[in-house]
């Protein structure tokens, strides 16, 4: 469809990317490569009692300087300490290995320590400054070790800011890692809990990047230079989208419930995680994600839980926008063929193909189940209309009455 407003140039971009069981094992010369001498891992308690950090002094043949400081759902206070450790390392570069949190604090730690100044100098309006990321930070190295977040293809960091209970991002190209690392040997041991949330997270990356506005139907810039990280969806995002779910719908059942021990599950997992984040790191994501933030700042929930509990709901109200690929979402994820022949029975289809996911793999059931209180729901709603960066990419407008019509339906899915 010819919009003579639109922008009909998209860009992809993606960092350097290797994939396989021991893979870290190579990272001596990934660092060689990148032409760093002194890097500083950031990373978790956890992942340093598991020797971590002597397995990098075995592959590299020198003590490397760390923090473990990482927290679930990074704090703006937590990253900031992150930070004034990697500046006072005088290392040239970073390392992260762990799950989305890790990999966030670091990007955000690396542009701190790079430039100065606070998490909230360069948090979009109404919740900070706004200021742009002013150029390259340390080169980074990007090791998920959970199959979810896809952040270590991405240009965003998310982060929580505890005295107005709301999750925030920043994005700038500049903070997309210099190289992802991905060893799905260091995903064999995730609890099936954490497994279950952040293969929702992937999927939801997937979907909301597979049915984002399309990239012509948003307006042209003035200045290339100024186009945004998220240009909405194109044919390449459109098919690692597809694929992503396809593999989650194949492997993520087996990956909860055979996870130590099923490599090929677990290495599905990595791949399709990886791939969701290089969709949606190019094309955006949508409401699912700009609701989760005000629901993670309130509750007790996880960044996966949070944006998949919402997805079921966000898919029916958005299948308008485009039937044919709600539909396709439920037969990629099921792999057999719709058997309505109703456009909007098909986008129901696949939503309850979802919950049914969620359902085999005891994923959390609904906002009820995390507490959320039906009184806070149009308070969130409203709050959920400040992350413009987030519903740009949306398929539909998006109005209070629709984001409390989705916190509704996702009271419990099943």
């Amino acid at each position: 469809m010819y919009n003579p407003f639109g922008d009909y140039v998209w860009e992809f971009r993606s960092p350097r990317s290797k994939f396989g069981p021991g893979a870290l094992n190579e990272l001596k010369v990934d660092l060689e490569r990148l032409r760093v001498e002194k890097p500083f891992l950031i990373t978790t308690k956890g992942w340093v009692k598991r020797g971590i950090v002597d397995r990098l002094r075995e592959i590299l043949g020198k003590d490397v300087p760390y923090w473990d400081g990482v927290e679930p759902e990074p704090s703006a206070e937590s990253v900031e300490e992150a930070a004034k450790a990697l500046a006072e390392s005088g290392a040239d570069s970073v390392i992260a290995i762990g799950g989305g949190s890790a990999l966030d604090t670091a990007k955000i730690a690396n542009l701190l320590a790079t430039y100065g100044g606070r998490v909230r100098d360069y948090v979009a309006p109404p919740y900070g400054e706004g200021k742009p990321v002013p150029g390259p930070v340390k080169p980074m190295v990007a090791v998920p070790t959970t199959a979810g977040t896809g952040s270590e293809v991405t240009s965003v960091a998310v982060v929580t800011l505890k005295d107005v209970g709301v999750k925030v991002g920043i994005s700038s190209d500049f903070l997309r890692p210099s190289l992802a690392l991905l060893d799905p040997e260091l995903t064999m041991t995730v609890p099936p809990k954490v497994t279950a949330d952040t293969g929702m997270d992937a999927l939801t990356h997937a979907v909301e990047s597979y049915i984002a506005k399309p990239y012509w139907a948003r307006e042209r810039p003035e200045d290339p230079a100024k186009r945004p990280v998220y240009v909405g969806s194109f044919t390449v995002t459109d098919a690692l989208a597809e694929r992503a779910i396809e593999l989650i719908g194949k492997y993520l059942r087996r990956a909860v419930y055979q996870g130590r021990t099923d490599l090929e599950a677990r290495s599905g997992m990595l791949i399709a995680s990886y791939l969701a984040g290089l969709a949606f790191g190019n094309a955006g994501v949508g409401l699912a994600h700009a609701a989760s933030y005000p629901l993670g700042g309130r509750y007790k929930v996880t960044h996966g839980e949070a944006v998949g509990i919402l997805l079921p709901a966000v898919l029916e109200f958005n299948a308008p926008a485009n039937y044919e690929k709600a539909k396709r979402v439920g037969e990629l994820l099921t792999g057999e063929k719709c058997p309505e022949r109703d456009p909007a029975k098909c986008a129901e289809w696949a939503a309850n193909a979802i919950r049914e996911l969620q359902r085999d793999i005891k994923f959390t059931p609904g906002l009820e189940a995390v507490g959320v209180k039906e009184e806070d729901l149009m308070e969130m709603a409203k709050e959920t209309l400040n992350q413009k960066r987030l519903l740009a990419t949306n398929p539909r407008p998006v109005t209070e009455e629709d984001v409390y019509w989705v916190y509704k339906r996702s009271m419990r899915n099943y």
